[in-house]
């Protein structure tokens, strides 16, 4: 059977729960869209020609059953950017969106996608905080009734003036709108904050005349196809951001893809997601869209409402489309300062706090690696904030290798010596035991390794995980180790250490995960006798010998 004959099989496998799933991501995403196409200055039409476009093409031929796609903040972030430094000049956004789908094409084509797995952690971190300070930034006047600013920089420079210039009715509209947005999941999770915030908006102002910023009419029925406008001598901006937005929408995809493999256990397909998400972003640009990605929250709101397959990502572009067909004009009253207050929690959301708040205890060159791509992400331009990063990472990576100093002393293990520290256990806990043997440092090329090795462990029972040639754990590294963990206890398959050193202990318990005194080992033949007596039901409390660590 052909791949598009199975894709085809499995699309309606789930009606009820892809139908379901779809309608939620889609009331999530309403407001979203419509405040990002504001938010990039190309009105709100923009945006949700974006999300249906998207929506519904990179879902179907994607490869990460149940993503959603639509605008997010990365992507609008370069949007914008291109329109300010080019006003009045909305084709080159959809030029340069066009571009970017047929690059990301070509990375799929090429089989790009996997080199996103050798991201590291503190670049994406930084990348993503970056992302989440942009938007609050440059939304700070909207809340107040003011203009947007296109970049960081005028939005800073625009704050004194906020004070001569401001409108009270349009703070107090932004200020309810958060209200609404961070109080009622404290009563309800079942209801979409950001819509019910938004309507209330809207109709607070309408009844009560308020004079505050609009979104305006947006255009009845969907646009007619038709090329950019753009020229020979816009090429080199065309070029350049088409380049930006298909490696942003690269990575804003794959990481969404591979949050969605955590919560359903599936592996997607990265280098056919790009081949989708770039036809998607074809299309949106002929059809005067914002670019889109795989979006996280409105992809976590499809698959825990049900959505599993391709068709629920489908159905929340359609439903969308249903919207701008027949309530199109009702958006038309809108409050501005209701979008910036919604793109304002998702500034914050995108944020990595996480990291954030553990930046004290996070390895000094990590947390440098973070900080670095952080202020080149806000202040000087999100590609050169990425490769900075992978370039820096790499470099200080080496550094350590170096000062680590990793040899090997001693004869190594062999098979025989294994078989006699294992022949006196039952041939069937040998068969459901696997041991792990980690080699050289755990840092973020190696993750890629231990999480393709998750999957691969079917039939297993316990696994052993060897550290003693381990030298040193990176934050890509041990964020890799606690998700393998994480995965392996949620299939019933015990975890068990040996030779964890003190300061890999550290590095894990920095960043919250839980390693019990019970399972670590300092020899391997100890892990082996205590599956032994788990087996037989007489391991109570293990007993600590003068090998094991005190």
């Amino acid at each position: 059977m052909t791949e598009q004959a199975k894709d085809s099989n499995q699309l309606f496998k789930n009606p009820i729960g892809d139908i379901t799933g779809g309608l939620m991501a889609a009331i999530v995403a309403l407001p979203l869209c419509l405040a990002f196409g504001v938010a990039s200055e190309l009105g709100a039409q923009a945006g949700i020609y974006g999300a249906i476009a998207c929506g519904i093409f990179a879902a179907l031929l994607g490869g990460t059953a149940g993503q959603c796609s639509g605008p997010t903040g990365p992507m609008t972030v370069v949007a914008a950017a291109i329109y300010s430094t080019n006003p009045g000049r909305p084709e080159l956004v959809f030029a340069a969106t066009i571009l970017g789908g047929i690059i990301q094409i070509s990375m799929g084509y090429f089989k790009a996608g996997q080199l996103i797995g050798y991201m590291p952690y503190p670049v994406i971190s930084g990348f993503m905080t970056g992302i989440g300070a942009i938007i609050i930034c440059i939304e700070i006047s909207p809340l107040f009734g003011l203009p947007v600013s296109g970049n960081v920089v005028s939005a800073l420079n625009s704050l004194p003036t906020i004070q001569q210039n401001w409108n009270k009715d349009a703070l107090i509209i932004g200020l309810l709108t958060l209200a609404i947005i961070h109080l009622l999941p404290l009563l309800t999770r079942k209801l979409p904050a950001s819509l019910i915030a938004l309507v209330a908006a809207t109709v607070l102002t309408h009844c009560l005349n308020m004079d505050v910023p609009k979104i305006g009419e947006i255009p009845a029925g969907f646009p007619q196809p038709k090329l950019p406008a753009a020229t020979w001598n816009d090429l080199h901006v065309v070029l350049q951001n088409g380049l930006t937005l298909a490696f942003l929408g690269a990575i804003d995809s794959l990481l969404t893809s591979l949050v969605l493999d955590k919560v359903t256990g599936r592996r997607h397909e990265s280098d056919k997601e790009l081949i989708g998400q770039g036809v998607g972003n074809m299309v949106a640009g002929l059809f005067g869209g914002l670019p889109g990605a795989g979006a996280t929250m409105r992809s976590m709101v499809n698959v825990k409402s049900g959505g599993r397959t391709k068709l629920s990502g489908a159905m929340h572009g359609i439903i969308l489309l249903a919207v701008l067909l027949f309530f199109g004009k009702s958006a038309a009253e809108i409050p501005l300062a209701a979008l910036a207050a919604i793109l304002i929690t998702v500034g914050f959301n995108i944020m990595d706090w996480r990291v954030l708040r553990s930046l004290r205890r996070t390895p000094k060159s990590d947390a440098f690696v973070m900080l670095m791509v952080l202020g080149l992400t806000i202040f000087v331009d999100l590609i050169v904030a990425v490769l900075a990063g992978v370039a820096l990472a790499s470099f200080l990576f080496v550094k350590q290798l170096t000062d680590a100093r990793v040899s090997s002393f001693g004869d190594l293990e062999t098979l025989e010596e294994l078989n006699e520290l294992t022949e006196h256990i039952p041939e069937s806990v040998r068969r459901s035991t696997f041991s792990y043997v980690l080699n050289g440092p755990l840092f973020f090329g190696e993750a890629k390794n231990l999480t393709e090795s998750v999957d691969k462990l079917h039939s297993a029972k316990y696994v052993i995980i060897r550290l003693l040639n381990v030298p040193l754990v990176d934050q890509t590294g041990a964020f890799a180790l606690e998700s393998a963990m994480e995965k392996w206890e949620r299939r019933g398959i015990k975890v068990l250490f040996v030779g964890m050193q003190p300061h890999i202990r550290r590095t894990l318990e920095d960043i919250g995960a839980k390693v019990s005194m019970e399972n670590c080992f300092e020899r391997f033949e100890k892990a082996v006798e205590a599956i032994d007596l788990w087996e037989n039901g007489k391991l109570h409390e293990r007993r600590v010998d003068d090998g094991d660590e005190k």
